[in-house]
């Protein structure tokens, strides 16, 4: 977030100047977007806008506790004429959390129509200039933590309300795992301190994030770790895989998956995981690595993905064994790096 490519004064005027705003952030959203969308909502409202937040598909049942989450628009549940009503009567277009307009899914093609000014904020690694600014950091472990510290820029923290607290802090605490992965900076918890001053309950949102799964989401934790962990010692990495009809099998709801890629990291020697999800049209890969194992670059040059250094996302187009064939097989090409954390 270069100072020296932003007029401060400016932007603040953006905010302080009431008009009709929208937010997008991106398909299959996850705390930090839904979590940077409505916290950027909340100040925006006090601040004199009338905004709203539109999703491309909806969010897990763990953040639909989050205060003013009943409001969002969820695109797949929308006509098109409401959503081309949407775009043609905003002033100004927020992109939160996504670093390519293809994100948004099923309203990236609204987002393409509109002529408004349009701002992106998000701490991915940029791929395409997309928005008429950019306000992007990947040094920071969300893009709720980037919210807060633009707002503080603009000293508008006053405008920061008990409800926007609590969204960004629960934006911070998902993409960083409860505080666990890309937080090894001390500005982010000298961030969190000032979000729990302002009133968000960290305790609360630590609960209602990690403490809320069902028995059917634990039991196919179980049954994933148990039967579907393969362990790959001469690459030093581990990888699940989960048919639809396994996951139905335990009556999967969306969200439930959320962490699974993570649990092989806790086996000693294993520096990158993948989780495979077999999705109607393609397997969804969501990859974490420790330590300087490029993820992102791995996502992005078999997988149709990418991401932050230990955390990325990725696709593949054919069948459940057709990709574990080909992530198998590209290990061979990472080996030296892996073999070298």
């Amino acid at each position: 977030m270069p100072d020296q490519d932003l007029d401060w004064n400016d932007l603040g005027n953006i905010f302080q100047s009431p008009c009709k705003v929208l937010i997008l952030t991106h398909k299959n959203p996850d705390g930090d977007a839904v979590g940077s969308a409505l916290g950027l909502h909340w100040i925006l409202e006090q601040l004199g806008h009338r905004v709203d937040i539109v999703i491309p598909d909806d969010s897990p049942m763990f953040l639909k506790w989050l205060p003013g989450h009943k409001e969002i628009v969820v695109r797949e549940r929308k006509s098109k004429a409401f959503m081309q009503k949407l775009f043609m009567e905003c002033d100004l277009i927020f992109c939160c959390d996504f670093n390519t307009p293809e994100r948004l899914g099923a309203v990236e093609p609204f987002y393409l129509a509109a002529d408004q000014p349009t701002i992106l904020i998000d701490h991915h690694p940029p791929r395409e200039a997309f928005t008429k600014l950019q306000i992007v950091d990947p040094s920071k472990g969300s893009t709720s933590e980037l919210i807060f510290l633009m707002i503080e820029k603009m000293n508008l923290t006053g405008f920061v309300s008990i409800e926007a607290a609590t969204c960004l802090l629960a934006g911070i605490m998902t993409d960083t795992v409860g505080l666990k992965v890309s937080c090894s900076y001390p500005e982010i918890y000298e961030t969190v301190a000032q979000l729990m001053r302002l009133g968000a309950d960290k305790d609360r949102i630590y609960e209602e994030i990690y403490n809320m799964f069902s028995a059917d989401r634990m039991r196919l934790l179980g049954y994933s770790l148990d039967q579907n962990m393969k362990i790959l010692p001469e690459f030093r990495s581990a990888y699940i895989a989960l048919t639809i009809k396994e996951l139905n099998a335990y009556r999967h709801k969306k969200g439930d998956t959320e962490g699974f890629v993570n649990y092989p990291l806790a086996i000693a020697g294993v520096v990158f995981s993948v989780l495979f999800t077999e999705q109607t049209d393609h397997i969804k890969l969501s990859l974490r690595s420790r330590g300087s194992f490029p993820a992102n670059e791995f996502a992005q040059k078999y997988f149709n993905g990418g991401g932050h250094r230990n955390a990325a996302g990725g696709r593949y187009f054919g069948t459940m064994k057709e990709t574990i064939d080909r992530f198998e097989s590209v290990l061979v090409e990472f080996k030296e790096m892996l073999l070298a954390e």
